[in-house]
């Protein structure tokens, strides 16, 4: 009797735990997601699988916070979960040295697309990146992208 009394309100506590919000998508068209200079990706721990996650929030100045995880299975091939086929460079001379990390992330109305070409030193982890991302309606995406939503951490 006295350990349900001990273990009741802890089921009690882990079921009233807030669940994480869904954090609305942009709704105006925009340009393709525009990252700080210099670009510096840093390498967070994730499982050993194409794509794990894509969790967002908004910091003070508006920018979204993107954590794209990546396994190994892919290295050195452009992974687009966008337009088929297609690799979007960056042209600013500052994030020229970075294409090879990161080309693109963007939202769409029923979930998110983005272009990752993985690096080697990204290998079996996620790149951590800090952006402003605006709409982009003129880009496709696939069902595998209509999966993700964005959250608040």
């Amino acid at each position: 009797m006295k350990c349900l009394l001990t273990i009741i309100p802890f089921l009690a506590s882990a079921l009233a735990a807030p669940q994480p919000e869904v954090f609305p998508l942009p709704a105006a068209p925009g340009t393709f997601a525009k990252f700080p200079a210099p670009f510096a990706p840093r390498l967070v721990n994730s499982s050993d699988y194409d794509f794990a996650s894509l969790d967002t929030r908004q910091d003070e100045n508006g920018r979204f916070r993107i954590v794209i995880c990546s396994g190994s299975h892919g290295s050195g091939q452009c992974l687009n979960w966008g337009q088929k086929g297609h690799c979007w460079d960056f042209n600013d001379d500052n994030l020229k040295a970075y294409n090879d990390a990161v080309s693109s992330v963007y939202p769409q109305q029923q979930g998110v697309a983005w272009t990752l070409w993985e690096h080697t030193k990204c290998k079996g982890a996620g790149l951590e990146v800090y952006g402003a991302v605006e709409n982009l309606a003129d880009y496709g995406f696939n069902d595998k992208t209509s999966a993700f939503t964005w959250r608040l951490l």
